[in-house]
């Protein structure tokens, strides 16, 4: 019993402070010359302390429904992104003369952004247990997606966290990262604050500093995908109060119009800043102009390679190489790591069988309704304009969100008992007694 209370204690602190080592990506080194990153490194260790658990018949295994139905899921999706790793080009003729190393390239996206996350997916169904355990690790996802963008204003204030248009991006690469980090916390956040009941606590007051913050940055990165996501997946909630909850129906409507009227001015705000202008430009160089183009290269991309795609982490370099062939004339961005699009990236990444995987989620996770879903839709709406998953970090993020609804659909949403399926009894010679449940 003691090495049981211990493995699973070490399991779910790990969990917890999990959120918090999200952005360690970045921190990368190597080993023998293969490289690895601080956050893939702590899936291999947070995944390797819940394995030894299961092998010591200390910690459990539960594939109950619907559990079983994602994990199936979870199958088709590593199907395919290794068939997309094993099936791209060993070396790729880059257009400044470079050779990339495209298997090289190919296999570290499948470690480090479909392998990892997975593992960590794995630990997290399997260990949490509970609505309020699940409910304090939202929480710290909330306060960690606070303290990035804390540290991103840091690096605005010295200067070196704004990108040449003045948007903020803090220690990441692109704006866009940044807003695709702080959408689902930031949803969370907004749900957290309005279904609390009483006088406010400390929670309360650091959520709602939390939602401050982080609306602030988001604001700044000046993303209008990142306001189409939150205000879409706000807007659905809504909706499903107003048809699905009859006792908050009026409330409901209330919040509908607040919404309306706060997208009317975020709207009357920007209607004449040069951004929203070049928004709206489909003709000449814009935002706008350059993802049709993006768009139209992805889908000549897939239509070359419909089963397997092009391999994980290799769109770039197929879009220089193959894009000005495919559109008819040189593209009027250069370099673009992603298609803008989660529906394409899933396909191009990982192949027929990863979109198959992708819509098969969407179709699981509206059996039934579950907060985390709101932050999902937020990932959905945002990736219709952009790319969530392919990334270290935002693929950490949709298991998060994902393992969170699973929880809720397969545990129910206040229960707190432990699990003891078939496969448990199996692994763990103990006899629980009916009432230490």
């Amino acid at each position: 019993m003691k090495k049981f209370n211990s493995l699973q204690g070490i399991t779910h602190k790990l969990l917890l402070i999990s959120p918090f080592i999200f952005p360690l990506y970045l921190l990368r080194f190597q080993v023998y010359g293969i490289p690895f990153t601080v956050l893939e490194v702590f899936c291999y260790i947070l995944f390797a302390i819940w394995l030894i658990g299961v092998v010591l018949r200390r910690l459990p295994i539960n594939f109950q429904r619907p559990l079983n139905y994602y994990w199936i899921t979870v199958f088709v999706l590593f199907a395919g992104a290794t068939i997309g790793m094993l099936t791209a080009p060993h070396y790729i003729s880059l257009p400044n003369g470079e050779i990339l190393d495209a298997q090289r390239t190919a296999l570290g996206v499948w470690k480090g952004w479909v392998i990892a996350p997975m593992l960590y997916f794995a630990v997290f169904t399997q260990t949490i247990t509970s609505q309020l355990e699940l409910k304090k690790l939202l929480r710290y996802f909330v306060y960690s997606g606070a303290l990035v963008a804390l540290i991103c204003y840091g690096f605005g204030i010295l200067n070196s966290g704004f990108t040449y248009d003045l948007r903020l991006s803090g220690f990441y690469e692109s704006a866009n990262y940044l807003s695709l980090y702080l959408v689902p916390p930031l949803l969370l956040s907004i749900y957290f604050l309005f279904q609390r009941k009483g006088k406010p606590g400390k929670k309360e007051y650091l959520n709602l500093s939390s939602l401050v913050i982080m609306a602030h940055a988001l604001f700044f990165t000046q993303s209008y995908s990142a306001i189409i996501g939150i205000f879409g997946a706000i807007g659905l909630y809504v909706l499903y109060l107003i048809l699905w909850k009859t006792k908050r129906k009026k409330a409901a409507i209330t919040g509908f119009i607040l919404l309306t009227l706060t997208f009317a001015v975020i709207v009357i705000t920007q209607i004449n800043t040069p951004k929203f202008k070049q928004f709206l430009d489909w003709e000449n160089r814009s935002s706008t102009s350059v993802r049709l183009e993006v768009y139209e290269i992805s889908w000549s991309l897939i239509n070359e390679e419909p089963l397997t795609g092009i391999g994980p982490g290799l769109f770039q370099a197929e879009y220089q190489t193959r894009g000005q062939k495919n559109l008819g004339h040189i593209p009027l961005e250069w370099n673009i790591p992603h298609p803008h699009n989660i529906f394409f990236a899933f396909w191009l990444n990982a192949g027929l069988l990863g979109l198959v995987a992708l819509f098969s989620f969407l179709f699981f996770v509206h059996k039934r309704f579950t907060y985390p879903l709101i932050a999902f839709w937020g990932i959905i709406i945002h990736g219709i304009f952009d790319t969530p998953f392919w990334k270290n970090d935002l693929s950490m993020i949709f298991w998060l969100i994902l393992g969170s609804i699973v929880i809720l659909q397969t545990y129910g949403t206040n229960t707190s008992k432990k699990r003891t399926g078939p496969i448990r009894r199996r692994l763990a010679p103990k006899v629980v007694r009916r009432s230490e449940l």
